[in-house]
């Protein structure tokens, strides 16, 4: 499962997140997917920047933005071929001092049914066809039949094949979408193959009781906002070993 390491680092917003107050949030993404991915910021109907990339599972790599609550994490990935699949990650939003994981409800997932080449980079291309899929999962129009739930497996404690991953709590669940050849009962074990990329999901406004804010933009109150930023005055990513 060892792969050659790729990484890039987004150096641009795209205007629909720019817009907002003049606060904005501090949150750090600490994260690995086996077998790869590619992490990218957006709206709840689209992705506008490519943040990075990469393809060495028993790496961690760390994230910094400061984002408007109207933005999405997007983290794009596909099936393994055999032995084991997961995402493993922790989020905190650094303003509220408040960290959730890879394997809390606020997150979701969909399966795009699509083979070939998953979108990896910023190009003009990849950011139409993941935003395309985006809105195909919003309107309920693909193979998963929209957003969905994902199941969890092993806790980041040692338990699991992939050992303890350092950078990560042992409180993090590897987790995948239970879709294709996957072992419905614990997806991240034994080779799914399915032949397709999915796209994992999170608002920057969700919290326990709201996991996913309406994408009108009508969001919680604030009393009641765990991971939420009220504008952007600069958009960055930093990735540290």
């Amino acid at each position: 499962m060892n792969k050659l390491k790729q990484i890039g680092i987004a150096c641009a917003i795209a205007a629909g997140l720019v817009a907002g107050s003049a606060q904005a949030d501090l949150i750090e993404v600490k994260m690995t997917v086996d077998n790869s991915y590619a992490l990218f910021v957006g709206n709840a109907n689209g992705a506008t920047t490519f943040v990075g990339a990469d393809n060495n599972w028993m790496n961690v790599e760390t994230y910094n933005f400061n984002l408007a609550s109207s933005a999405y994490l997007y983290v794009v990935t596909a099936s393994d071929r055999q032995t084991a699949q997961g995402f493993l990650g922790q989020f905190t939003n650094q303003t509220n001092n408040y960290t959730f994981y890879s394997h809390d409800p606020q997150w979701q997932v969909m399966a795009t049914g699509l083979g070939g080449a998953a979108p990896y980079s910023g190009s003009t291309a990849d950011l139409s066809l993941l935003s395309t899929e985006i809105q195909n999962a919003n309107a309920n129009n693909n193979a998963s039949q929209g957003w969905q739930n994902f199941t969890a497996g092993a806790y980041n404690d040692g338990s699991g094949i992939w050992g303890q991953i350092s950078g990560i709590d042992a409180a993090a669940r590897w987790v995948w979408y239970a879709g294709g050849n996957c072992n419905a009962a614990n997806p991240t074990m034994g080779g799914c193959d399915a032949g397709e990329w999915l796209v994992f999901r999170i608002a920057v406004a969700a919290t326990p009781d709201d996991p996913t804010p309406d994408p009108q933009g009508h969001l919680p109150e604030p009393a009641s906002l765990a991971l939420a930023g009220l504008g952007l005055l600069a958009a960055a990513a930093s990735r540290r070993r």
